[in-house]
């Protein structure tokens, strides 16, 4: 990305600039910020919204913070179902919100201890940043996007409970303490994020979160997300990629594993990001498995939770 006062600089003029754009061959990432559109074509959501925020800042105050979306995009944070076309920022005073095409202005005290820098950028802390979304997102993605900042290592359940208490008098903090009291370092994407909460909504016991299943003779079987030990059922999240939508084809080894387990009495329930979006299909495919397992003998081996 470059500006117009950085093109005139080298040489350009305004009228290149113009030719540039009606040709193609230059995108308008802001007024007087620009991009080659070969370069663009090549850059992912975050990495567009990242850099249209850093035009907007260019032309921002120095009180000016990246906060919100913003943030957590410049945290490295993955995000799902989160817009990504308007950049968010906080301005450390008593000010009104202000909410425009490209940009949303939050008007909110940021003290020394919810401040960082990232890239050279001021930047909320990473559990300053996931209060502030949980506040004013819907519960699925927000809880999504703090599951992934505490198994990444970014912020930690107390953090996140610090960052609670110094909220607590900022508009949408009862919908945050909900939020983050569904987070966990426990689930490996946003798929097994999503069936956390659905499963949560059903009328069975909370599931055991991330256990290495071991057969009778104590050998390493398999490590499942889902586990109702004292109903004889594994749930299985299937998906890879980014945020897990990614569809996993089963090879012969997956399919060994999977038959070892119903060997040792366990009944397997699995679904993928598709199922997620059939919340119906998806209980009745659990409830057949309960069934089902309510007419066998209880599982052979034993489960552990994973090596921390």
């Amino acid at each position: 990305m470059f500006s117009r006062v950085e093109a005139l600089a080298r040489g350009h003029t305004d009228d290149d600039l113009r030719r540039g754009r009606a040709s193609g061959l230059l995108v308008t990432v802001r007024r007087g910020y620009f991009i080659r559109a070969d370069v663009y074509r090549t850059l992912d959501p975050h990495r567009r919204h990242s850099m249209l925020a850093e035009a907007i800042y260019a032309e921002s105050s120095a009180d000016t913070v990246f906060s919100h979306v913003s943030a957590a995009v410049l945290h490295g944070m993955e995000t799902w179902d989160i817009p990504l076309d308007k950049v968010t920022f906080t301005i450390g005073r008593s000010y009104a919100g202000k909410r425009g095409r490209q940009r949303i202005l939050h008007g909110t005290p940021v003290p020394e201890g919810d401040l960082t820098v990232k890239d050279g950028f001021p930047v909320t802390t990473p559990a300053r940043t996931i209060v502030d979304l949980a506040r004013s997102l819907p519960l699925e993605p927000a809880v999504c996007i703090g599951d992934y900042a505490l198994r990444t290592g970014l912020t930690t359940q107390d953090e996140l409970s610090h960052a609670l208490g110094d909220a607590r008098t900022r508009t949408g903090v009862a919908k945050a303490r909900q939020a983050v009291s569904f987070m966990t370092a426990s689930s490996a994407s946003a798929g097994e994020s999503r069936s956390r909460m659905q499963l949560d909504t059903l009328p069975l016991p909370p599931p055991l979160l991330g256990r290495t299943l071991y057969d009778e003779f104590g050998v390493a079987l398999a490590s499942v997300p889902f586990l109702y030990p004292d109903h004889g059922v594994v749930g299985i999240y299937e998906g890879q990629g980014l945020y897990g939508s990614e569809a996993v084809v089963t090879d012969l080894q997956d399919k060994r594993i999977r038959n070892h387990m119903q060997d040792l009495g366990w009944v397997v329930v699995h679904w993928n990001w598709e199922d997620l979006s059939s919340p119906r299909e998806l209980t009745d495919r659990i409830a057949r498995a309960f069934l089902l397992a309510a007419n066998q003998h209880k599982p052979r081996g034993s489960f552990a939770a994973h090596p921390s």
